[in-house]
C-alpha cells in the first residue's frame, strides 16, 4: 500500500501519517508497509559542488517538488554515502533491513 492510500485510508495527510508511522517505528512497533515509503531528496548547490539530502516524507524541509526514491533505492544511496541524510529529520533510522 503506498503512502498516499494508507493516509488516505487512516483519513490523515500523508505527512500525519508518515509522523504516525515514524513515532510508531521509536517505539518499537513496526511498520512493514514503511517498506512502500518514497523518501524526498533536495538538492542545495554549494561552493564545492552540489549536496543531496535524503528526507522520510513527513520532514519539513522538502517542499513538494523533489524527486523522490523507493525505500530499497534510499538505503543503497545512504550506504554508498551518495546522498546525506537530513539532520532534522534523521531518515537512517528508518532504513534499517527487515529480516
Amino acid at each position: 500500500m503506498r503512502i498516499e492510500a494508507a493516509a488516505h485510508e487512516a483519513g490523515l495527510t500523508s505527512r500525519d501519517w508518515v509522523r504516525g508511522v515514524v513515532l510508531q517505528r521509536l517505539k518499537g512497533v513496526w511498520r512493514p508497509d514503511l517498506e512502500d515509503a518514497i523518501w524526498p531528496v533536495t538538492v542545495h548547490r554549494r561552493s564545492g559542488g552540489t549536496l543531496q539530502e535524503l528526507h522520510h516524507l513527513g520532514c519539513w524541509v522538502p517542499k513538494g517538488d523533489e524527486e523522490t526514491l523507493t525505500t530499497a533505492e534510499a538505503r543503497d544511496l545512504v550506504a554508498s554515502h551518495e546522498v546525506r541524510p537530513c539532520d532534522a529529520c534523521q531518515p537512517e533510522r528508518f532504513l534499517v533491513t527487515t529480516d
